[in-house]
């Protein structure tokens, strides 16, 4: 190719590429909160943050999840928590306690099941952005796959016209386990090649109240901490097992959210 025509097309080349980047949406628009997040409305849990804009900001960003066409522990109660992570750069931490009832694992299964996702987002100029996400995977396990994973590693959910990249993520729901991976490939690595995903059902993390009157708190100013439901009561920001509101004498229970709150500062 003549010199000249080659440069003209690579030169044409980068203009699109850097047009295609350009014109892609991101963060999330339409939160009725940004820099009033802070210092402004009623605020329960004492935290600096409005109550409505903790509630709004993680119901935006509640994540979809994809469960396998094998699972077989779908029920779950979702609640969740925020923090105020740095006011400089207007950045907050959402803490969704997943709260399945069980794992139903075969030869590990047990009542009440506390996994969880924490995601890092932040404002500016009319917009909140995913930065990082936290998904927890049999943390604290003999076989624990939790990481971090950076916006760029995850997958977003774009059928819907309000979502956008760096908005509300996509995740994948390992078979009866429950633990949460950025994609297909890092689900099949999991728990020492034990977990399995794929996508056959989707489901927002709260199929019903759309997490309406479900923030904790914190574990030093708890709005939420005793839940009854079925006639048997969970505590959920104590130091105690959580059964999934069940408690079958022939399984065990899992250890409690309150370890992992704490880690993370809530």
């Amino acid at each position: 190719m003549n010199p000249g025509i080659r440069t003209a097309v690579m030169s044409l080349g980068l203009v699109l590429s850097l047009s295609a980047t350009a014109a892609r949406a991101e963060g999330l628009s339409f939160i009725p909160y940004g820099d009033n997040c802070w210092g402004t409305g009623t605020d329960a849990d004492q935290d600096g943050l409005s109550d409505d804009c903790e509630y709004q900001v993680a119901l935006a960003f509640m994540p979809m999840l994809w469960f396998d066409s094998g699972e077989s522990g779908y029920g779950r109660r979702p609640y969740f928590a925020v923090k105020s992570h740095s006011f400089s750069t207007r950045t907050l931490r959402i803490f969704y306690l997943d709260t399945f009832f069980e794992d139903t694992g075969v030869t590990t299964g047990h009542d009440g099941d506390p996994e969880f996702q924490l995601f890092e987002v932040h404002y500016s100029a009319g917009s909140w952005y995913l930065d990082w996400a936290y998904l927890s995977a049999h943390r604290k396990s003999a076989c624990d796959s939790s990481a971090w994973y950076s916006y760029e590693q995850l997958e977003y959910d774009l059928s819907d016209s309000r979502n956008a990249y760096r908005g509300w993520p996509t995740l994948y729901v390992a078979e009866d386990k429950h633990a949460t991976y950025n994609n297909l490939t890092t689900c099949d690595r999991g728990c020492f090649l034990q977990d399995y995903c794929s996508r056959y059902a989707a489901q927002y993390l709260d199929t019903s109240s759309r997490l309406s009157s479900r923030n904790v708190g914190s574990t030093a100013v708890p709005l939420i901490n005793q839940v009854l439901l079925n006639g048997k009561t969970e505590r959920l920001l104590d130091d105690v097992d959580f059964k999934g509101w069940d408690d079958q004498w022939y399984r065990p229970n899992s250890q409690g959210y309150r370890r992992h709150l704490n880690d993370f500062g809530f």
